[in-house]
């Protein structure tokens, strides 16, 4: 039963969030973002892959080829109602399996306090989903690609939703 509560909270920290950039124009792309709630298993599956595939994060992380940029992990934090928010935090630097960065995105959700902006830590063994750029292209990302693969391609939704994170699935 708690399990089923914290999935249900992180679905419901991911859809906050991509609420937040889906519906910034007009009622009917919250309508349609509503819609579209992921299912437990996917999210799990998406965090599950992540986690699966952190080491190449780090790698790449270190590596720092040309084009690469946007470096981010996403950790869980108690949420004010108990459950899971999770938080994007833009990484500065990885050592011994920790990375420490700056906390990024909906902080105000999270009991005692992270802010938006302040420094944090976070173990690889720790995250949820990590995501940079390659170019304009997304790498990782997981949980966000769930999301996005629901809109249907040729949703004004989706494309307004790619434009405003600045990204290609």
């Amino acid at each position: 039963m708690e399990n089923i509560m914290k999935s249900q909270m992180i679905i419901c920290a991911i859809i906050g969030l991509l609420l937040t950039f889906g519906c910034y124009k007009n009622k009917s792309s919250c309508d349609t973002a509503r819609a579209a709630y992921p299912s437990i298993a996917s999210i799990n599956e998406a965090m599950a892959r992540a986690k699966s595939t952190s080491a190449d994060f780090v790698h790449t992380f270190h590596a720092r080829k040309p084009g690469t940029r946007d470096f981010f992990v996403k950790k869980a934090y108690i949420g004010i109602s108990g459950g899971e928010e999770h938080i994007w935090i833009k990484v500065i630097d990885e050592q011994g399996g920790v990375c420490q960065g700056v906390a990024y995105g909906h902080t105000e959700r999270t009991q005692g306090g992270v802010k938006l902006g302040q420094k944090v830590s976070v173990k690889i063994t720790e995250i949820s989903d990590w995501k940079y750029k390659d170019g304009n292209k997304l790498i990782g990302g997981y949980t966000l690609r769930y999301y996005i693969d629901t809109m249907p391609i040729s949703s004004k939704e989706r494309a307004a939703f790619l434009r405003k994170v600045g990204f290609e699935p």
